[in-house]
């Protein structure tokens, strides 16, 4: 048992070396967002009331952990029409800002039902489309607390990709290796985190007019999947 402890210890060494001397020689990730979050999602749609709430009014980011998030822009805006309530919150780290681990422990899985939601439904890697264009696979949950349920789906992107959540590792040597495995040694790609919730369901969400322009302004920031968009 030492000798398998001595052997992790001087594999995490290395590793910890080798990564120094990489991001020493090699420069990080250009960033691709060069414009404020509050300007690029819609702040006025025709028959809709929006509302811009604090950060830590939301469930991601409660008083207690706010400043540690360390996002270098977000957003949490408010949509609603009638009895339809939909929030939209993103969270952007730039190139090395946060490690992947970190930046992915505040979904609605953990911080949700840290503030007292109960997880009723979970599904991974869900299909979304967006007039004809492919988003990236969305990870999707219902919650619900106090009588009220929310349709939440979400995306965590990494260098322009989706962060998958269905049996990734967690917050130690073994996540770093699968991030490694995922995305190279280079750990310094931008991240974007985005949640869409609402007490409606998508398919009545889509018939109503306005709200194809919030899923537009997903696009601008790099929702789309330019895999599928260049393989058509």
């Amino acid at each position: 048992m030492k000798k398998i402890i001595l052997s992790l210890g001087i594999a995490i060494l290395l590793l910890a070396i080798s990564l120094r001397a990489y991001f020493a020689l090699v420069p990080p990730p250009q960033a691709t967002l060069h414009e404020a979050l509050a300007d690029i999602i819609p702040s006025k749609l025709s028959g809709w009331k929006i509302k811009d709430m604090d950060m830590a009014e939301s469930p991601e980011s409660s008083a207690r952990i706010s400043n540690f998030l360390n996002f270098d822009d977000a957003i949490f805006r408010v949509f609603e029409k009638g009895d339809t309530f939909v929030g939209l919150y993103i969270a952007y780290w730039s190139p090395g800002k946060a490690s992947y681990r970190w930046a992915g422990a505040h979904t609605p899985d953990t911080c949700w039902v840290q503030n007292g939601w109960t997880r009723i439904d979970r599904k991974y890697s869900v299909p979304f489309q967006h007039k004809g264009d492919q988003f990236q696979p969305a990870e999707f949950g219902i919650y619900e607390k106090s009588g009220n349920a929310q349709k939440v789906y979400f995306w965590h992107l990494v260098g322009g990709a989706a962060f998958g959540y269905e049996q990734q590792g967690g917050h130690n040597i073994l996540g770093a290796l699968l991030d490694i495995k995922h995305h190279g040694f280079d750990l310094r790609q931008e991240q974007f985190f985005i949640r869409l919730s609402s007490n409606q369901n998508m398919d009545d969400l889509l018939r109503l007019s306005g709200f194809d322009q919030i899923l537009d302004s997903l696009s601008t920031i790099g929702l789309v999947d330019a895999t599928e968009s260049s393989a058509r």
